[in-house]
């Protein structure tokens, strides 16, 4: 069976018999980097540059990424930092406490808005890897936050089909979605749910019930319950395949809110199960093994408790 994936206008082909290769759902034994050689282990930080920001008791630190891949010195402006989430070397954000992932948003968010007060950032983007499979460098685990001088040809494509969809069917991508039996968990103010179109094998992705184009416009409220939300699924993935890698992403509106209206802001979960290869580098279309209804069941269905 083959879905077209409405944001990215990508082809993917479900073929569940390539979950049945040997290497697509192998447990992950991979050795964390040495606590002695870690930056982002508390007693280590003279291995980072210099903080930008930490919380009172400073479990959650930010500092400027020490290989960024754009700088306020470039010609290419940009500004990219490292949230360091935990002191624990060994903590992971499935362990993580309602009180704490709440927190870590708040941080995010804080920086978020930091950031659009640059007159020079037109786009910001947050996002996690998890995992050497998941492209972290670092086993501890922490977040990226770049904030960029052009707005990602992606992000213009996800803009662009949602204003489309709202012009032609009266209402948001997002706000007017028939989740069907792909829900995996829901609150008061997010919904958690495998797409119709997901690309990724367990792909995840978490919405909010009221139209919020990006993460400054969250209630506090609002932050506490998507970080729950958030926490929950990256839970599941892990108590489904022990190490498994995965990325995190967030996608907001750019930085001028009024002229992207019809952005509704979504997180993204990709867990990395298998590989993209030739086909998917030669084709653009992606390969899923395991169809987003039977994953949201899966994924519904594993006890987090």
């Amino acid at each position: 069976m083959m879905r077209k994936n409405y944001l990215t206008d990508s082809y993917v082909y479900y073929a569940e018999e390539r979950a049945k290769r040997p290497t697509n759902f192998k447990k992950l034994h991979i050795k964390n980097t040495p606590r002695e050689y870690c930056p982002f282990c508390p007693e280590n930080e003279y291995m980072t540059p210099k903080r930008i920001y930490a919380t009172d008791d400073e479990t959650i630190r930010i500092v400027p990424n020490k290989y960024p891949f754009a700088k306020p010195t470039d010609e290419c402006y940009g500004i990219h930092d490292v949230l360091i989430d935990t002191p624990d070397h060994e903590e992971r954000m499935s362990m993580y406490t309602d009180e704490h992932v709440g927190r870590l948003l708040e941080v995010i968010q804080m920086r978020y808005n930091d950031l659009k007060k640059d007159e020079k950032i037109k786009y910001i983007q947050v996002f996690k890897n998890q995992g050497i499979d998941a492209g972290a460098s670092q086993s501890h685990s922490h977040w990226q936050i770049a904030g960029l001088s052009l707005i990602p040809e992606k992000i213009l494509k996800m803009t662009d089909k949602m204003k489309q969809y709202k012009e032609e069917n009266g209402k948001c991508y997002f706000c007017g979605m028939d989740f069907g039996d792909r829900v995996i968990e829901e609150n008061k103010h997010f919904i958690a749910f495998c797409p119709y179109d997901s690309l990724f094998t367990y792909e995840m992705q978490i919405t909010s019930k009221r139209h919020i184009r990006d993460l400054g416009e969250f209630s506090t409220e609002e932050l506490h319950a998507f970080a729950v939300l958030l926490r929950n699924c990256v839970k599941r993935l892990a108590k489904m395949y022990e190490g498994i890698s995965y990325n995190v992403c967030f996608y907001n509106a750019p930085k001028d809110l009024e002229k992207y209206t019809d952005m509704h802001f979504h997180a993204q979960i990709i867990s990395r199960i298998g590989h993209m290869a030739g086909f998917e580098f030669s084709t653009g279309c992606y390969i899923n093994s395991v169809f987003p209804e039977i994953a949201a069941q899966r994924l519904r269905e594993i006890d987090i408790k």
